[in-house]
Formats: C-alpha cells, structure tokens, sequence
C-alpha cells in the first residue's frame, strides 16, 4: 500500500468514528427528511369522512326517537337522531326545542309554549311514564293546551315499550288534562289521575294514519 493511500484510509477511519463523538451543536439546523406520500394520507389533514362539528352523523352509537309537531292541527311524526345512550327525557327536550328552520318552513309548528322545561321523568312498574313539567306549560288554556299536551303524550309514550299512558305532574302533584275533544276524564276510583294515551288524541292523528 502507499502512503498517498493509507493517509486516505487513516482521514476516512477519523471521521467514521470522530463525527459521533463531537455531538450536533445547539445552532445548527437539523436536515428535513422526506416522509413518503402513503404515511400521511391527504398531506396529514383530518379524513373527509370525519366532521368534528356534526357527530350526529358519525358512526357512533346512535338511535332514532319520534317527536311529535304539528301541521295544519294534526299531530305528524318526526323522526330525530340521538347520541346513545338516550336518557328519558332526551326525546322530550329534543321535542322543546321545536321544529327546525327547515321543518317549519314546510308548515310544521309546535304548540308547546317557550320556556317549557321537562323537570323529571319517570317510568312506573306498569309501564305509566310521569312527565314532571314546570309551571309555565300548565298555563296554556283552550285548543293550544289540547295540541301541546298531545304532542307530549305521543312523545312521551315512544319512550319505553308498551308505555300504558302519560301522567303530567307539577311539583309533584299529577295534574288532570283534556284529551282532544276538551273533556278532562274523572280521577279513578281510588282518587288517583287517570293517565293519557293515543287514543285520548285520536282525532288528532286521523288524517295521518298511513303516515
């Protein structure tokens, strides 16, 4: 070997072995890499598919649960989409909110009176649902109080299976409501309110049963 070619090899062995020990200084910027295409799909933004702003559409548990407005007088079903699990009284505050800008513009509306609030609700052991409800939705009086009062008795009794009828309840005292002809039905023979149900409210639905 000459000595023109050893002083290659010794200058390659040094900087092989030297360049580790001498560490990156603080200032020196470190190289980019390229990363390819197939790691970060859609150059690393969020899947299409994924729209943190509107969960309802995901797939992430959810059922759908029938409110009830009102059109032309007649009780029309609504189906809404909820997050599971779905608590009680979700279906019936969905309910309050009313219909949307776009539902009301094809002429449905609500008779519920604003600032409504559902307090509690409860399921007795024979399938009665008790919707305990502030003071403000039993100052309705006449017709708006038979359509509202309809809405949620159709409302509610989508919230168990085979739910047996819908008791009102104002600080917890059950309260006496018309059915769809005015008339508010006497207490049963051992004093207790008798419940409402679908059929209380047929009339309301009469034009819609294939609906």
């Amino acid at each position: 070997m000459s000595k023109s070619k050893l002083l290659i090899l010794t200058a390659v062995v040094f900087i092989l072995f030297g360049l580790p020990a001498c560490g990156l200084s603080s200032n020196e910027t470190p190289n980019v890499l390229e990363v390819p295409e197939d790691v970060f799909p859609d150059g690393g933004q969020l899947p299409a598919d994924l729209n943190p702003d509107d969960s309802l559409e995901l797939d992430v548990g959810t059922t759908i649960h029938p409110v009830y407005f009102l059109l032309d007088s007649q009780i029309i079903e609504v189906k809404r989409r909820l997050l599971s699990p779905v608590f009680l009284e979700a279906p019936l505050n969905n309910l309050l909110i009313g219909p949307s800008s776009s539902e009301a513009a094809t002429g449905l509306e609500s008779a519920i009176p604003e600032g409504t609030e559902i307090v509690n609700v409860q399921v007795s052991r024979n399938n009665i649902v008790a919707i305990h409800l502030n003071a403000n939705f039993f100052a309705l009086e006449g017709a708006q109080r038979i359509r509202a009062t309809a809405q949620l008795v159709f409302t509610g009794l989508g919230l168990v299976t085979d739910a047996q009828g819908i008791l009102f309840l104002l600080d917890g005292v059950a309260q006496q409501l018309p059915d769809s002809r005015g008339i508010i039905a006497e207490k049963a023979s051992d004093g207790f309110v008798q419940p409402l149900t679908a059929d209380d409210f047929a009339p309301l639905r009469a034009q819609n049963k294939n609906s």
